[in-house]
Parts: structure tokens; C-alpha cells; sequence
């Protein structure tokens, strides 16, 4: 193992490897190591109606995350679905023939 890095070497499951694809830069994986417990931690505090703490550390816990995207220069995971979603629904709507009544 390289003693100078910074960062774990993505290996292991495919879904642990891709993660670890995405987070190479040390800054950007150390506030994931902070934030992604912020806002796990949060779900408990919800359930026992702590509703203020569990808004904060969500929104601290992503926030970080955020900024770890920012840093890293790459949409955090959670937006990347959502983007493919609408890249597919645009890409059907430009190539789906019209079918309303009267058009040529």
C-alpha cells in the first residue's frame, strides 16, 4: 500500500469502487467522511420528533457533501439519476413524432 496517499485506492464492490472513483481528492473524501454520518444521524433524531437537530445535521451533513462536489468537480451522485432522467425524457420528446389531431 502507497504510505503518501491520501485517499483509499478504489477497490473492492463495483458500488464501493465507483464511489471511491468519484472521491479522489482527499479534501472532497474527508468532508464525505463528515457529512454522510451528519446526515445518516439525522434519520434517527427525525423519528424520536427532534425535528431541528435532524434539519441541521441533514443540511450540515449535505452541505459538506456539496461542497466535496464542488471541489472535486463532479454532480454528486444523488443528481446524476435525476439528470439521466431528463436527459431521456427531452431526447423522447425531440425524436417522438407529433400525434395530435390535424398535424401534418
Amino acid at each position: 500500500m502507497n504510505t503518501t496517499r491520501l485517499v483509499p485506492a478504489p477497490s473492492g464492490p463495483r458500488l464501493l469502487r465507483g464511489w471511491l472513483e468519484r472521491h479522489q481528492h482527499p479534501f472532497s473524501f474527508y468532508l464525505h467522511m463528515i457529512g454522510i454520518p451528519m446526515t445518516l444521524l439525522a434519520l434517527p433524531l427525525l423519528f424520536r420528533h427532534q425535528c431541528r437537530r435532524a434539519l441541521g445535521l441533514f443540511s450540515g451533513g449535505y452541505t459538506l457533501q456539496f461542497l466535496g462536489h464542488m471541489v472535486e468537480g463532479n454532480p454528486p451522485g444523488e443528481v446524476l439519476p435525476v439528470l439521466a432522467l431528463l436527459r431521456r425524457r427531452a431526447w423522447k420528446r425531440e425524436w417522438t413524432p407529433d400525434l395530435e389531431p390535424g398535424a401534418p
